[in-house]
């Protein structure tokens, strides 16, 4: 158990501690051997939690920020911002594996720590960029990308490791949610201050955007140093997190024999690749049929706004009800079905309002699975730690949005019939800007995503095991013989989460 002096414990809802128990369980699930065990929640939980979201969100800001005002970028930096979306994801992928030993090896602090302290001076790096020659900004700037994007793999796998470390199962997918959903939120808030600082009226804001961006990087970088003093609780908030969990290695192996677990991979990564891959094609999709920037940008703003109200939906409906199956099926196929219709939209001009109205139905019901689909991976995958069951998952994600960006790349064609009077890519005096034709890219994007919600809809079948072993507290009356200070039913029956 961690040497440290422990925070302040409080009990949920009440501020008050569990009872001290000795515990003797034998679950339906697996047999557990459990004494003295002693559960508590702390108030130190919500501090962690809040480091680990503004690390998430601005992470994220730093590599979606540009790519709302590509054409302005392509000016300023003589690249499009394509190129710092995808070091990235190019940069996850080898870091990835190393991430997660780390993460496993040495705690959630040590990750925290180094998540923070990348992120800020790759984006100190790339705001210097600004200020230097035309032909020094784009080997700099990228530098100072690629040097921030060694933190995403370290973030990838906090908010449902501390959600299991440190908060109750009836506050788990809530805390996930919120870790989880701060990086929708950079998305969201890129796609709202890019435009509104860079655009027609000020083409040669890319200085000021890097400002704000850098900030709030800055400032995590001193909120993690100061803010988090432990990797784990003095005690922990369930039978589950009181578990020694499967080492790194045993554990990886567990989790590419599970045939469930492997389809959660394919699958959730799919849909994490393509939310990714669409973020960054946003401005090139829309600005041939004459959307502007603005607008890519409240599209995508309106997709994470409808996505917080759906995780957040999600999460709590989970949380009560257990339904982890079921939400993530309904939910997943029918964001597919507004997927396949807002690819299409976006082909066509004069459809404003109803691209907005499925960008923000799309939200509601695609990133609604995200959190939830995280969860269960830590679900069907326990006891493997959620450092490694999570970000194999987030993993995936990055390796899929690498290949459809790439994929969409390399289907996008010069179009037959440009319209030229409508298409908003070029800006009036910069350099031309060629509007892509996307229609055989969007063909495509719609199968595969077609393909990935029928596999899980049809196959998945998840076994729920780190929900059975802590639905053993609640069960108390049947499954645990109680010594100590829990003496009668009306004690079992005091006992709140």
């Amino acid at each position: 158990m961690n040497s440290e002096s422990p925070a302040k414990p409080v009990f949920l809802g009440i501020g008050e501690e569990l009872p001290k128990t000795q515990i003797s369980v034998t679950s339906s699930v697996a047999p557990l051997d459990l004494s003295h065990v002693e559960l508590r929640v702390y108030k130190q939980r919500w501090i962690v939690l809040a480091v680990v979201a503004m690390l998430n969100c601005s992470n994220t800001v730093l590599w979606i920020s540009l790519s709302p005002v590509s054409n302005f970028t392509e000016n300023f930096y003589g690249y499009g911002a394509k190129w710092f979306s995808l070091v990235f994801i190019v940069t996850t992928i080898p870091v990835a594996f190393g991430a997660m030993y780390a993460g496993s090896r040495f705690g959630i602090r040590s990750a925290i720590l180094v998540a923070a302290w990348t992120n800020g001076v790759g984006a100190s790096i790339r705001l210097a960029s600004s200020w230097l020659p035309q032909d020094e900004r784009f080997p700099v700037g990228i530098a100072g990308q690629a040097i921030a994007s060694i933190a995403y793999p370290f973030i990838m796998f906090l908010p449902t490791t501390v959600a299991g470390a440190w908060f109750s199962d009836t506050q788990r997918a809530l805390a996930t949610t919120i870790g989880i959903m701060s990086n929708p939120l950079g998305v969201l808030l890129a796609n709202f201050i890019a435009p509104a600082i860079v655009n027609e009226s000020h083409p040669d804001k890319i200085p000021l955007l890097n400002i704000l961006v850098a900030a709030p990087a800055i400032l995590a970088v001193l909120l993690a140093t100061l803010g988090v003093t432990r990797s784990l609780p003095e005690l922990p908030p369930t039978l589950s997190a009181s578990q020694e969990q499967t080492p790194f290695f045993p554990g990886l192996k567990k989790l590419f024999t599970s045939k469930t677990y492997l389809l959660l991979l394919v699958v959730m990564g799919g849909g994490i690749g393509m939310f990714n891959t669409l973020y960054t094609i946003m401005q090139p999709l829309l600005c041939p049929m004459g959307y502007s920037n603005g607008f890519s940008g409240l599209v995508a703003g309106l997709m994470i706004l409808g996505g917080v109200a759906g995780a957040s939906m999600s999460s709590i409906f989970v949380d009560r009800t257990k339904k982890y199956e079921l939400t993530i099926k309904v939910c997943l196929a029918v964001a597919v079905l507004i997927f396949v219709g807002f690819l299409q939209m976006a082909l066509h001009d004069n459809l404003t309002v109803f691209i907005a109205i499925a960008a923000a139905l799309l939200g509601l019901t695609g990133l609604a699975t995200y959190p939830v689909g995280l969860e269960m991976s830590a679900e069907c995958s326990y006891p493997v730690s959620q450092t490694l069951s999570t970000g194999m998952i987030v993993l995936s994600g990055q390796i899929q949005s690498a290949i459809y960006i790439v994929l969409v790349t390399e289907l996008e064609r010069t179009p037959s019939d440009p319209k030229e009077h409508l298409e908003k890519c070029t800006v009036e005096g910069q350099a031309t800007v060629i509007p892509w034709d996307m229609t055989i890219s969007t063909y495509a994007f719609s199968a595969i995503a077609v393909m990935l919600a029928l596999a899980l809809v049809l196959f998945f079948k998840p076994k729920m095991r780190r929900m059975h072993m802590d639905q053993s507290v609640s069960n108390l009356k049947s499954q645990v013989s109680v010594e100590g200070n829990l003496q009668s039913q009306a004690s079992v029956d005091s006992w709140k989460y």
